[in-house]
């Protein structure tokens, strides 16, 4: 063997230093595309993440609104199909009902348990218990009713065009409030999905989520100037959500943030379509 071959592979020409940021991009790539599978998994039906670590899960909050996005693109597409084929009744119907089979009716069954919870008054122990409780009562299943109907009733009225644009952003927005209502706020319960979740959950997620949603608004607002009225809702009733659950019971659950997404996601559909 001769002494160019017996060298150290840097003798040789090869640089490991040069490959090293590649690799780190690719990583980092790879990282976050696992992430936004994680927060797919959480918020919808689809079957694109396994169970991970709870650091990886925790960074997953992070695109939570970006998976909105996605799915309020996928809504108004259907729902401007549909303005082909059918009456408006039917479109919101129809639209209504996607939403809720593509994300398996999670944030809704969070309302009902929340509405539940309500029902408890001020005893804190006894609405922690309900929250607990699988069951729908009867405050559970008339926050259901109701948070449906508003969907259905604005998603009947607006224009094909405002009602797409509309989706696109009540779903972001949605999301985006779970993010920004569980923000440096203590979980309640030990274990949980929530709890991992949040789990070492900082201003990185909070700051991604929040830039994601404003060039969602930023978009709508080009093309549909209604769409500024969402600017000012969405931050007033998240803050107010935030004050709420603190005087209620001091932190929030999985379901108190699920109820936070739907309950926002209808009040953008209901000012800007109503």
């Amino acid at each position: 063997m001769n002494g160019e071959g017996s060298g150290p592979p840097e003798a040789s020409g090869w640089r490991p230093a040069r490959r090293g940021p590649l690799r780190a991009v690719c990583s980092s790539f790879a990282a976050v595309i696992f992430e936004i599978r994680l927060a797919a998994g959480f918020l919808t039906l689809l079957p694109v993440a396994v169970d991970s670590d709870p650091a990886l899960v925790a960074r997953s909050l992070a695109w939570f609104p970006l998976v909105g996005l996605a799915l309020g693109a996928v809504l108004a597409l259907e729902s401007l199909s549909l303005g082909a084929l059918a009456g408006p009744g039917v479109n919101a119907v129809v639209v209504a009902m996607s939403a809720t089979l593509l994300t398996g009716a999670v944030h809704l069954d969070g309302v009902a348990d929340t509405a539940d919870a309500l029902g408890a008054g001020r005893d804190r122990e006894r609405a922690l218990a309900v929250l607990r409780d699988s069951r729908v009562g009867v405050f559970g299943a008339l926050g259901l009713f109701f948070v449906l109907a508003l969907k259905v009733a604005a998603l009947w009225g607006g224009a094909p065009l405002g009602r797409a644009l509309a989706l696109v952003l009540a779903t972001t927005a949605g999301r985006w409030a779970m993010v920004a209502v569980s923000y440096r706020f203590p979980y309640l319960r030990a274990g949980g999905a929530g709890s991992a979740l949040l789990a070492e959950s900082g201003a990185r997620n909070f700051v991604i989520a929040s830039q994601t949603a404003a060039v969602a608004a930023l978009a709508t607002l080009f093309f549909w100037p209604r769409a500024a009225l969402a600017l000012v809702l969405v931050p007033a009733a998240v803050a107010a959500l935030r004050r709420f659950y603190r005087r209620w019971l001091g932190g929030v659950t999985g379901d108190l943030i699920g109820a936070a997404g739907e309950l926002v996601e209808t009040l953008v559909l209901a000012a800007l379509l109503g």
